[in-house]
């Protein structure tokens, strides 16, 4: 066998446990390696973009997945419940999975129609909403693991006092 001959296997095989790779993080909720919020929403014909419905029924309720995949930090969670709040998205589900100090987060949220005084001023989640209040969780999140690497990960805080150091026999 050549060397043409075995680059190409090496990098078929590749490919293969690539495509493998993937095919089982779909199956199970294993977070990436780059940080990254995906948002889905099965929009019915009577719904406008902004997410509220055109009929007659306003207090439908509307399901949103939302999957956020970032470094494990202490903060994440505090940071998600504030947006997720602010934007009056109801948790129905959480699937939360953590590896190698990586984390993804799913999430099946529930919206209830916006009222019509609401729905004139534009106020509503929308898909692209959320993902961009979901984006800056991330980037705040980031900023502040970088300016935080030296602190301990540990939630609670060792506290070390000199005088154990010091005390001679």
């Amino acid at each position: 066998m050549d060397k043409a001959a075995l680059l190409k296997c090496a990098v078929e095989q590749v490919k293969e446990l690539k495509r493998k790779a993937a095919e089982i993080s779909k199956a199970f909720n294993i977070p990436t390696e780059i940080d990254e919020v995906t948002v889905d929403w099965d929009r019915p014909q009577d719904i406008n973009p902004n997410g509220t419905r055109q009929g007659n029924d306003s207090k439908d309720k509307i399901f949103i997945r939302a999957s956020v995949c970032c470094d494990d930090r202490p903060e994440v969670f505090t940071e998600l419940i504030k947006i997720l709040k602010g934007l009056r998205l109801n948790t129905i589900r959480a699937d939360i999975s953590s590896v190698g100090g990586r984390m993804k987060c799913n999430f099946i949220l529930c919206y209830n129609s916006i009222d019509e005084e609401e729905e004139e001023e534009g106020e509503g989640v929308s898909p692209t909403t959320l993902k961009q209040s979901l984006d800056v969780v991330l980037s705040r999140i980031a900023s502040s693991s970088d300016v935080s690497d030296c602190r301990i990960r540990s939630k609670r805080q060792r506290l070390f006092l000199l005088s154990q150091f010091t005390q001679s026999s």
